[in-house]
């Protein structure tokens, strides 16, 4: 049964084709006609067409300043002997001093750890160009943690004092950022919005909703800071003074707005 053009979709046609006389040596084919198979597709499953849509894309930053409340210190034992043995039992000596040193500074929240240990050979050539040992090196490293960031001063001058010989790293920190990523997350969407308001009311036409949002708000590491490790000397005879400074969380984002609908009298 055939019904109106607009409701039947042909999905398959007739296959014919006609043959000519067979080649000598070769089979003749039989050619069959095989009947169209019709189906029919309701209007309502047939997809709509897509129309394109007007937008804006913008993009919107924000920076957040987080007071800083720990700090984390890592010093370096450096010894120096004509043995492997008498360098590390010197070091050793020199990082239990360090460590007892911490332990009774009453610093609060204090952790301390052990790393990067490692023993070298010192080698020095003679003018025949024959390398031989003069000294082995021993390296261990102390990291420290503390939840008063005014006390790294204090911290720095207990392990120089002790035997700590150079000063690997400082940096700062704050232990939770995440009211401070959500208000810079906050601050970046609104920027982003105000901007695209902007720019479709100049336009002539108001902002619709957002379509596409890309982006976020950074987790921030610790704030490393430089440090002179020559200053070890003027260390032991006087404070070491340390400003901790606060740690910045950024957020970035980009929303692409539809444009709405014209303005009135535009």
């Amino acid at each position: 049964m055939i019904r109106r053009a607009g409701h039947i979709l042909l999905l398959a046609c007739a296959l014919a084709a006609c043959a000519g006389p067979a080649a000598r040596g070769q089979t003749s084919a039989t050619v069959r006609s095989v009947a169209p198979n019709i189906y029919e597709v309701a209007p309502e499953q047939i997809p709509p067409a897509q129309e394109a849509t007007a937008f804006i894309e913008v993009s919107g930053t924000a920076s957040v300043s987080v007071p800083t409340d720990q700090a984390q210190v890592s010093f370096a034992m450096e010894t120096r002997a004509e043995t492997a043995e008498q360098a590390a039992t010197t070091n050793a000596e020199a990082m239990d001093r360090v460590l007892a040193a911490l332990r009774g500074g009453g610093l609060p929240g204090l952790e301390l750890e052990t790393f990067g240990y490692s023993l070298q050979p010192q080698y020095a050539t003679d003018p025949a160009r024959v390398r031989t040992i003069v000294a082995y090196m021993v390296n261990s490293n102390v990291g420290a943690t503390i939840t008063d960031v005014d006390a790294v001063g204090r911290l720095i001058d207990l392990a120089i004092r002790a035997g700590a010989n150079r000063v690997v790293s400082i940096a700062f920190s704050a232990s939770d950022t995440e009211p401070a990523r959500a208000r810079a997350l906050a601050e970046a969407v609104a920027s982003a919005r105000a901007e695209a308001q902007v720019i479709a009311e100049s336009l002539g036409y108001r902002l619709g909703a957002p379509l596409e949002i890309r982006g976020g708000a950074q987790h921030p590491v610790p704030r490393p800071m430089a440090f002179a490790e020559a200053s070890v000397r003027t260390l032991q005879a006087v404070p070491t003074p340390i400003e901790a400074g606060d740690q910045r969380v950024d957020a970035n984002v980009t929303i692409r707005f539809a444009l709405g609908p014209a303005l009135d009298g535009r």
